[in-house]
């Protein structure tokens, strides 16, 4: 099984390993958002899918690299600009909760759920944008300062999760927060139609829950 993090190393190795039977495997290029978790989806694909393997990549921005044509399917996070629809398929997997970091010494270091009216005090250095997409770098940025406790950061909760900072603990924001104007995001499947073919329909069906042996 091939797994790689870099987006040069999505491209299948000089040395191409060899499937149980001796034949040569090729390669699935898949590349996902932080804080995005697929790697249950990659042991599937390669279990079932004799002759291929999954070599992935965790981007930032991930669809770059599947316009690019260096990568063949995107895991991403929406909404994102400037995907056109008449070019790409797109499957929407699941939405992600919304979640607030703070410092360790943070009272939420001890609480599963907080509502925005918890922390409505406190200084806010990022949150979810109400138009336009969710930059990883930006979040990067704002736990480096949170982790001083000089104020919290809002954002999806998996990438506070597989961000991680030192220092930083975070937790669900539960209650209305479609009324404080704090959007939802979602993870969705991208590929290009030109792409298209059985073993990306097979990858997708693993990733919409397609048990072994069952057709689409």
């Amino acid at each position: 099984m091939n797994r790689v993090s870099t987006p040069a190393a999505a491209q299948p190795p000089a040395k191409t390993p060899r499937g149980r039977r001796g034949r040569p495997r090729s390669y699935l290029k898949v590349v996902f958002s932080p804080g995005v978790a697929p790697d249950k989806w990659f042991t599937r694909f390669d279990r079932r899918t004799p002759g291929w393997a999954i070599a992935s990549a965790k981007l930032d921005r991930p669809l770059a690299a599947v316009e690019a044509g260096s990568a063949d399917i995107a895991i991403a996070r929406f909404p994102v600009a400037g995907v056109p629809r008449e070019e790409h398929h797109m499957v929407r997997l699941y939405e992600e909760a919304i979640g607030v970091a703070a410092s360790t010494d943070h009272p939420i270091a001890v609480m599963r759920e907080v509502t925005l009216e918890d922390v409505e005090q406190e200084v806010v250095l990022y949150r979810t944008p109400v138009e336009g997409e969710v930059e990883p770098a930006a979040v990067r940025s704002a736990l480096a300062i949170v982790s001083t406790g000089a104020g919290i950061a809002i954002a999806p909760r998996p990438l506070l999760r597989g961000l991680n900072h030192h220092g930083v603990a975070h937790c669900d924001v539960g209650g209305d927060t479609q009324a404080a104007d704090i959007p939802g995001t979602q993870v969705a499947l991208v590929w290009r139609k030109d792409r298209d073919d059985e073993v990306i329909q097979q990858f997708v069906g693993i990733c919409r829950g397609r048990k072994e042996g069952s057709s689409r």
